[in-house]
């Protein structure tokens, strides 16, 4: 039989949909959806190398390990998924900041926060001291003052210590509450250290970042 006949023969056909599946996988950017295809193509491997006549013990072992590890990995995932419960109000906060991200995603990212309610006069930032926290307004007004000089308003849907986590840099401003402000407090090491394992995060993270540092950019150019 020449190889095109045994490229093109039944037998083949378990093959050939095996590794059309982990094509598949490489394409997807959901890593849940990532991870699962991989685990059924791989199988399906497994399953085409033991009835195909020409088994190949070692290929075998190698993708049970793949196959274990990415179970695995999808126990994690689900598990995270599972364990995101946000109320009405909440997903609304969360919405600007998460994009597209994966729920088990979204968990994760979550983690690395909390929820606050902060009183009227509460100082958020204070210039030229060091932050540690990356904080989003999801309700309520602050006041930004950079030497004593009011400079502008910041409300919900931005965040107030960006310039600090994406620079490293103290404090460029004191930020104060106007009134009572519901606030998402991000922890910046951890949140820091999840942005380098996990790339679609730290893409969604700070290009959201990103478009707040222009507004914020456009509106120091006005003034000046």
């Amino acid at each position: 039989m020449s190889v095109w006949d045994q490229f093109f023969s039944w037998g083949a056909l378990p093959g050939h949909i095996a590794y059309a599946i982990i094509a598949i996988s490489y394409l997807l950017t959901n890593i849940f959806w990532l991870r699962l295809a991989a685990v059924v193509g791989i199988a399906l491997e497994v399953v085409y190398f033991l009835f195909s006549g020409s088994a190949v013990w070692p290929s075998i072992a190698w993708d049970s390990a793949f196959i274990l590890i990415n179970l695995v990995q999808l126990g994690i995932l689900l598990r995270d998924r599972l364990s995101l419960k946000l109320s009405a109000d909440e997903q609304a906060f969360i919405k600007p900041i998460v994009g597209d991200l994966d729920k088990a995603q979204i968990a994760q990212l979550l983690r690395t926060a909390e929820w606050r309610t902060l009183e009227p006069g509460s100082v958020v930032t204070t210039e030229a001291d060091p932050v540690h926290e990356l904080t989003f307004i999801c309700e309520g007004q602050t006041e930004v003052r950079v030497r004593d000089q009011l400079v502008a308003h910041v409300g919900a849907g931005a965040f107030v210590g960006d310039v600090s986590f994406a620079t490293g840099v103290p404090a460029t401003a004191t930020v104060v509450t106007e009134n009572a402000v519901r606030v998402l407090a991000f922890d910046q090491d951890k949140l820091k250290a999840l942005c380098k394992r996990d790339e679609q995060i730290a893409h969604a993270l700070y290009r959201r970042i990103g478009g707040g540092l222009a507004d914020k950019m456009r509106v120091a150019t006005g003034r000046l």
